[in-house]
């Protein structure tokens, strides 16, 4: 008698109100019914002595366990007639699918890998089942072309797997931490689908491709889950660092209610919980963290689109490299994932989904803002390992103005008190960037989420500080400012294309204790008709040309140089215009200026709703 499917050893199988099912074929050459016993110890479990389960007929059989109590380690033996199969070591509690990329594959250090955990098994990728021993997902093993492009043809393959699990020094994941974790809260044995591959996309685990089988991502975890037989008590996923960018992180929402209407589809469970968790660190040369953010975003807001989806931050755990989380972080993450499920899936109204903003409010008083973020979901109160840090005020380009100077946390809020001198219109940020320090979780350790591109509201559309100029040597003194014609730009004035790394143009290294004059020039498109502020702050006289008509002059500039102290209306018409601005040097004293411009006549619904457009800069 021969189980082909439905009871592996060491299995566990999921349990429904009524117990697990297990529907269970395979061949055998004698006909007659299929009788079970399914024993813990020595001693049958009541009722299931001998019981009748299915038929054999034409050497097959087909047998249905149904309501098996949650539990085990059980010995479960299968007879027609003397024929007799015997499966060991099968449990009955809850079974997770384990999908998404490297930071779930596991790359923590193997030396602080936890202890196994015998209440805590694993379905390897090899589809075999066993107490979860870390490296639970060891791609050389698996059958599927997309995990391993090149099997190993030796006859006695486990010997060449055990060897090469010997050499590994990375493997630690969340999984094991786990299912520790909520055997600890449920009681019940736990047990991991291994599908999870690192580097890979979501156009990888496109559900288009499921048809390929196991050369692709979706098909080859489709696969693993048929081997079990089973439903299965929730999705933990890890994936998104491989669509931080440009191209891939405005379809991720769209992409990922794709991928789970599918498995829901799939696996026969419309109400799947899917737990998720957003991407941490990640320590980079790049200076655009634009689409990491974007993507951390999506991922703290996704549940505003998928029913029964919760997530939770990575972004303050430590890491064993650049960008993978460490053994000691995935024993936290472990954790936080549990705490979800124990809310979702085990309905524990003790427990709290992860904080999430509830509001935002600012008020401005003796020129500092303060900016109040209350969070929901918050137990205990919030709290900081040292100084509560991670929050910041980034403006229209993107940079962090650095304008938060204190952040207090009270019960369920943070409170940040600003300097927006080179704040306004900025927008709140938490975790900004690829690596940022962030600190801040309730009483459970549940993080707040990294968070933002968030409006403050009533800030006007504003562009950014221009800061791309061609700039001229210093020009000796002749006539005074007030004299000259408006510049253009020439070869006597060997210019050279300046990008200040602020907000300032600060030209003292070139310009400190020497006389003279220098001119800038830049030029600024419009796509439509524009009433306009030029705010501006300078510490020399200076004076500003657009297409060779003064809009501004003062010949008594002098220091300090202060953003946005001097209001200039503007009236430009639609189209690319010329900008000149000419400084005295002011015997060495002057450094430089700053300048931007914010669009008049946009209501509050045209700001909140639509892209407003705003005058766009480049060096000629």
């Amino acid at each position: 008698m021969l189980i082909q499917h439905g009871l592996m050893p060491g299995q566990v199988l999921q349990r429904l109100k009524s117990g697990a099912n297990a529907t269970v074929t395979g061949e055998c050459a004698t006909d007659g019914d299929v009788l079970a016993t399914i024993s813990a110890g020595s001693k049958p479990l009541k009722g299931w002595a001998a019981r009748k389960v299915g038929r054999a007929s034409n050497a097959k059989f087909s047998a249905k366990l149904l309501g098996i109590p949650a539990g085990g380690p059980y010995t479960i033996k299968l007879a027609v007639g003397k024929e007799t199969a015997t499966v060991t070591k099968v449990s009955v509690g809850d079974v997770w699918l384990l999908a998404g990329q490297s930071n779930m594959q596991g790359c923590g250090n193997l030396d602080r890998a936890p202890k196994p955990h015998p209440k805590v098994h694993a379905q390897y990728m090899d589809g075999h089942w066993d107490v979860a021993v870390e490296p639970i997902h060891f791609l050389m093993e698996s059958p599927d072309l997309v995990h391993n492009a090149n099997p190993i043809t030796d006859p006695h393959p486990g010997s060449v797997y055990a060897r090469e699990r010997k050499k590994a020094t990375k493997g630690v994941g969340p999984g094991i931490f786990f299912g520790a974790e909520l055997f600890k809260r449920s009681g019940v044995p736990q047990g991991l689908i291994c599908t999870a591959h690192g580097g890979t996309s979501m156009q990888q685990w496109s559900p288009d491709k499921k048809g390929e089988g196991g050369k692709s991502l979706y098909g080859s975890m489709l696969k693993s889950w048929k081997l079990t037989g089973q439903p299965v008590a929730g999705v933990l996923w890890y994936q998104g660092e491989s669509d931080a960018n440009d191209k891939d992180a405005p379809v991720y929402v769209e992409r990922m209610q794709k991928l789970v209407a599918a498995i829901r589809e799939d696996l026969s469970q419309p109400t799947l919980p899917f737990f998720l968790v957003q991407i941490g660190k990640y320590f980079t040369a790049s200076p655009d963290c634009r689409g990491w953010n974007a993507i951390q975003d999506h991922q703290a807001n996704l549940h505003k689109h998928i029913k029964r989806c919760a997530c939770v931050s990575a972004a303050d755990l430590s890491l064993d490299d650049g960008i993978h989380i460490s053994s000691a972080g995935y024993s936290r993450l472990g954790v936080r994932l549990a705490r979800l499920a124990d809310y979702f899936v085990y309905g524990n109204k003790k427990e709290n989904p992860a904080p999430e903003v509830a509001s935002l409010s600012k008020s401005v008083k003796d020129g500092v803002v303060r900016i109040a973020v209350k969070f929901k979901h918050v137990v205990g109160g919030l709290k900081s390992d040292g100084y509560p840090t991670g929050f910041a005020l980034i403006d229209p380009d993107g940079r962090n103005t650095n304008a938060v100077f204190k952040v207090e946390l009270e019960n369920d809020t943070a409170l940040l008190y600003a300097d927006l001198t080179n704040g306004v219109n900025s927008k709140l940020v938490y975790g900004y960037g690829f690596s940022p320090v962030v600190n801040i979780t309730d009483a459970r350790d549940m993080p707040i989420p990294v968070l933002g591109p968030r409006s403050l509201g009533g800030a006007p559309p504003m562009t950014g500080f221009v800061v791309d100029w061609q700039v001229s040597t210093i020009l000796p003194e002749g006539t005074t400012l007030d004299q000259w014609k408006a510049p253009a730009p020439s070869a006597e004035q060997q210019l050279s294309v300046k990008k200040f790394p602020g907000y300032f143009c600060d030209m003292h290294l070139d310009w400190g204790g020497k006389p003279g004059q220098a001119v800038f020039f830049n030029s600024m498109e419009l796509a439509e008709d524009m009433d306009l502020k030029m705010r501006f702050g300078y510490d020399g006289p200076i004076r500003v040309w657009i297409d060779e008509e003064e809009v501004y002059i003062d010949m008594k500039g002098t220091n300090p140089a202060l953003p946005d102290a001097k209001i200039v209306p503007l009236k430009v018409k639609a189209g690319i215009h010329s900008l000149a601005i000419a400084m005295d040097l002011n015997q060495g004293r002057a450094w430089g200026f700053f300048l931007r411009f914010e669009r008049l006549g946009v209501s509050k619904e045209q700001a909140e709703k639509a892209k407003v457009a705003l005058p766009k800069f480049s060096v000629p």
